[in-house]
């Protein structure tokens, strides 16, 4: 049975789900780990998947798409180039366990940022922590964690094609993986003798548009103005970094430049998991009396939208 002192519980106020089109304005490359053994033995080439999309309807016609191989974005490369980028901005300390790799990361254990209230970590996850040893050798931290710790509280899927996108490809008659990817050729050039080394790339194209989702768990611990509004701007913020950098590889080449478009951003209320009733999910975009929009926008309306979140949620008293 465990010890009294080693109780802890946490309780979730809400989910905040923020859904989006993604679309890459210029080449995009998240890279295979396949070697060069397919679609024509080329050096580089992007992920795909098989995905299932069911049946279409378009112009009163009902199309049989089924399972095609589509390209998709990794949740992980989504949200460690959103972290990543957080971390300069903010300038957070990096840390480094081999002097090769240095990133930033709240290890407790390792006395690295050992902040509890940090809402990069907070928001993008942390280690877990070993309680038992801690209240062996640092009894203040260990009741500081008992009151502040929670789970990681972003969510970040893998994003595919979206079913508008795929729609229109219907029209082309073109749904197999050619229809999503184009060819590049680079070259290395020796500065001495002038020789070039060249190398083909594959690459999405272009104008696809993705679909997805972020969701922001929201805990007791989480239960002010303040921290959610923190949490929200974080992601805006990070969404705005990328969109003038780059996803994925051989950004500074021109690659992946990439723009969203928030559909809605809604507040799941618990009650909303009790039961499946819309009534306890509020729209917030609809609250602050704004459509689909851009990032640009969300910010400027972040303390809004933390607004309307906290009058709805309900704080332990």
């Amino acid at each position: 049975m465990m010890s009294q002192e080693q109780y802890i519980r946490r309780k979730l106020i809400g989910v905040v789900e923020i859904r989006f089109k993604l679309i890459n304005k210029t080449g995009l490359l998240i890279q295979s780990p396949l070697a060069k053994t397919t679609i024509g033995g080329h050096d580089i080439q992007p992920m795909f998947i098989v995905k299932n999309y069911g049946n279409i309807t378009k112009d009163n016609q009902v199309y049989e798409v089924g399972e095609i191989e589509v390209p998709y974005i990794p949740g992980s490369s989504l949200k460690g180039r959103i972290r990543s980028l957080l971390e300069i901005y903010e300038g957070a300390p990096l840390y480094s366990s081999d002097n090769k790799i240095y990133i930033h990361v709240r290890d407790i254990a390792k006395n690295w940022c050992t902040d509890l209230e940090h809402a990069l970590d907070n928001l993008f996850g942390s280690p877990s922590v070993d309680l038992s040893k801690i209240a062996k050798k640092n009894r203040d931290l260990y009741n500081e964690i008992l009151e502040k710790y929670a789970p990681t509280r972003l969510i970040v899927e893998d994003i595919y094609p979206s079913t508008e996108y795929i729609s229109k490809l219907l029209d082309k008659g073109a749904l197999s993986k050619e229809a999503f990817i184009e060819e590049k050729t680079e070259n290395s050039i020796d500065r001495i003798t002038s020789a070039a080394n060249p190398r083909t790339i594959l690459r999405i194209k272009p104008d696809v548009e993705f679909k997805g989702a972020f969701r922001i768990l929201l805990y007791d611990v989480d239960c002010s103005n303040d921290k959610i509004r923190e949490y929200i701007k974080l992601l805006f913020t990070g969404m705005k970094l990328l969109e003038d950098t780059y996803l994925g590889g051989f950004g500074t080449r021109g690659y992946g430049k990439v723009e969203f478009k928030v559909i809605s951003i809604k507040l799941k209320k618990p009650e909303y998991y009790e039961t499946g009733n819309k009534q306890h999910m509020v729209d917030l975009l609809e609250r602050i009396k704004l459509g689909k929009t851009d990032v640009e926008t969300l910010l400027s309306k972040t303390n809004e939208i933390a607004g309307e979140i906290f009058k709805e949620i309900k704080c332990s008293q």
